[in-house]
């Protein structure tokens, strides 16, 4: 059963917020040669809230890293205390700016 992904991620020193679907793959059966975990992004936003996510069609190897330090963060565990106290204050900061437009 698939999860919702909402983590943060650091890449070449870039902080990245990551939005997107889990999916815990399956074992392998007679019928079935398995599938491995994988995710579906479905938005990467900046620290200003910016969502890069469409510049992932131009670059591969970027959007797979991207996708394999997802999985990593979401199966390997959840954000700790810190980082869930920075979700909400991007959250929150993202939905005052979106009332005062």
């Amino acid at each position: 059963m698939s999860q919702p992904i909402h983590t943060y991620i650091e890449l070449s020193g870039v902080k990245l917020e990551i939005i997107g679907t889990y999916y815990p793959g399956e074992d392998a059966s007679m019928d079935c040669p398995g599938e491995d975990p994988s995710v579906e992004i479905e938005q990467i936003l900046t620290a200003n809230g910016d969502d890069i996510g469409g510049m992932m069609d131009f670059a591969e190897e970027l959007r797979e890293m991207i996708e394999e330090a997802a999985l990593e963060k979401h199966v390997n565990g959840r954000a700790d205390r810190d980082e869930y106290l920075l979700e909400e204050h991007n959250i929150l900061r993202r939905e005052m700016a979106m009332e005062a437009a």
